[in-house]
């Protein structure tokens, strides 16, 4: 096995849906043999969630028997670049891998200054406005001197060098199979997510059950315009145990890449019905895992709700079993982690230093 681990960094101060990327993604390198560390760049919390969530699951190997839980390395960098050059320095990674503006400027300086390959995955679909909107700019500039993946076609289309877009990817569970009713909205509650449409959503629909997941800057102000068919759930650590109660997933963003949560949702059995946003459009098939409605068209989302909801039972358990479908063939990590990794050996040889060996994308140990 190589000696210098693999580094994810990002900036975070709760879970969402970069969080979720780096979860899979640091379990799938794990579990094919590979050192991985997630470095925080700056810590907000005693524990990240994401930390947490680590420490509770135990990777799975392909035979499906427990294998002994991940050893994945988390540390907390203090919020300054010079602290990230020194971390580099002195940890010799094989390379770091950023996800997120703030990861993406701070670390490519980092690692150009320590001569070090770098990967950077951009997720987020939103441009951002003021000062988020000029990092979001800085960070695509400078990915001249990274090796970059991008989640959707719509985000290669920006001013990011020499993009390859990678859909994102999740582990399908041992029984991912849904048989609830409700209708969710899963995600941070801020304007971009479009949690006010979906709360609009729900009161055109009066009996139908709405639950909305998560927390954000809109919170207070969705709870001020309560309807008494949506229940509000709250930021919860993981989505796990309330899959089995969701029949259906709606993403009312005003932007996306290829939202983790979808991916999450039809890997559960949940079919998704959403705006074409981003990637969302070669994932969903129309009336096969889920739904496309109309830009911004909140009445013909409704009218394919009520016709989601009216469905014979036969049929939803069909649209369960083409979910789950979908996510194995295209979005799993057995079909996703072979790509990023070509991504990263490219980044490594670019720097002139050599590949680890491998055998079927698996670090080989070495002694």
């Amino acid at each position: 096995m190589s000696e210098h681990p693999i580094v994810l960094l990002l900036d975070s101060r709760q879970a969402g849906g970069i969080e979720t990327h780096i979860y899979q993604l640091s379990r799938a390198l794990c579990s094919n043999k590979w050192p991985v560390q997630i470095w925080f760049y700056q810590r907000y919390h005693d524990k990240h969630p994401l930390e947490e969530q680590l420490k509770e699951e135990k990777l799975t190997e392909d035979s499906g028997q427990q294998n002994k839980q991940a050893k994945i390395a988390v540390h907390y960098l203090g919020g300054k670049v010079h602290q990230l050059i020194a971390k580099i320095r002195t940890t010799r990674p094989l390379l770091l891998h950023t996800h997120g503006y703030k990861a993406g400027i701070f670390g490519r300086l980092a690692a150009v200054l320590n001569k070090t390959p770098v990967v950077s995955t951009f997720h987020n679909g939103d441009p951002g406005e003021g000062m988020v909107r000029l990092y979001t700019i800085l960070d695509q500039l400078t990915s001249i001197v990274s090796k970059n993946i991008v989640v959707s076609d719509e985000i290669a289309m920006r001013r990011i060098h020499a993009p390859q877009t990678i859909n994102n990817f999740v582990q399908v569970p041992a029984h991912p199979r849904s048989a609830g009713q409700a209708i969710a909205f899963v995600g941070r509650l801020s304007y971009e997510k479009g949690p006010d449409l979906f709360l609009q959503l729900a009161r055109h629909q009066p009996l139908l059950p709405f639950r909305l997941y998560g927390s954000g800057p809109m919170a207070e102000y969705l709870q001020k315009q309560p309807a008494d068919n949506v229940q509000f759930m709250g930021q919860v650590p993981s989505m796990e145990p309330y899959w089995s109660e969701i029949g259906l997933l709606c993403i009312t963003s005003r932007f996306e890449g290829l939202p983790m949560v979808a991916l999450e949702a039809m890997a559960h059995g949940v079919p998704v019905l959403s705006f074409p946003l981003g990637g969302l459009p070669q994932l969903i098939t129309q009336g096969f895992n889920g739904w496309i409605s109309p830009a911004g068209d909140l009445k013909a989302m409704g009218s394919l709700l009520q016709f989601w909801f009216a469905l014979p039972e036969a049929i939803k358990w069909q649209l369960n079993e083409a979910s789950v479908a979908t996510v194995k063939n295209r979005y799993s990590s057995q079909a996703i982690l072979p790509q990023i990794l070509a991504i990263y050996e490219k980044a490594v040889r670019a720097k002139g230093f050599s590949w680890p060996k491998t055998i079927n994308n698996r670090a080989v140990p070495h002694y």
